[in-house]
């Protein structure tokens, strides 16, 4: 099977939803990850790479356990940003900007950052910090004290820059100043809602599943 049918199998409505453990670790192993994203982009069949995104989350919803707490992470964070790109290489502004929204309301997946960073003047660095309370932001730092080693913050930070620009993209459209085309929507692409509804069911499955743990 080459990695088109591949592909095709895998975004089929017709397919298990989610995957069985085994189609899901062939599809996540570095040599078929590679070779699916390089043909979703040499196609420029974004829609059909964010229905694989999605099919491939919720699968790693499904096998959590196997996972173990190290991969499940990594997986889902590598899974959101992989969503967000087949948006943004759709064209799909509006859509990805809701879709950001709501991976960054639902998820609290992090980086380790250097705790100096927050010295660098970027304001909005610090909402995206997680404190070990569970909170979100920097508390202050008292007079003569050092910053912490490292920070963990939200996966979605580097991400931040080119939300802003999608965010001016769309503002600048809608106010008629931007005047280049956008990429047509596919017949079969998934509606804003559909894509919202998905990455709902995704997370209350995640939620049951936690509270199983």
């Amino acid at each position: 099977m080459n990695i088109q049918d591949w592909l095709t199998q895998l975004i089929s409505p017709l397919a298990a939803d989610p995957l069985d453990w085994e189609s899901y670790c062939v599809t996540m192993n570095d040599a078929t990850w590679k070779a699916l994203w390089r043909d979703v982009e040499a196609t420029q069949s974004y829609e059909d790479g964010l229905e694989a995104g999605l099919r491939l989350l919720r699968a790693t919803q499904q096998h959590r356990v196997q996972l173990g707490p190290q991969r499940y992470q990594a997986n889902q964070m590598l899974l959101y940003r992989r969503i967000l790109l087949m948006l943004d290489k759709a064209d799909r502004w509006d859509v990805y900007l809701a879709a950001w929204e709501t991976i960054r309301a639902q998820t609290s997946e992090c980086l380790p950052v250097r705790g100096d960073a927050l010295m660098g003047g970027d304001v909005q660095l610090a909402a995206f910090v997680r404190r070990a309370d569970g909170g979100v932001g920097v508390p202050p730092i008292p007079y003569g004290a050092s910053f912490p080693k490292t920070i963990a913050v939200h996966f979605l930070y580097p991400q931040l820059r080119r939300k802003t620009m999608i965010e001016r993209k769309l503002a600048q459209e809608r106010a008629g100043k931007l005047s280049a085309d956008r990429r047509p929507l596919g017949r079969n692409a998934l509606t804003a809602d559909e894509v919202q509804s998905r990455l709902a069911e995704i997370r209350e499955s995640a939620r049951r599943e936690a509270d199983r743990l």
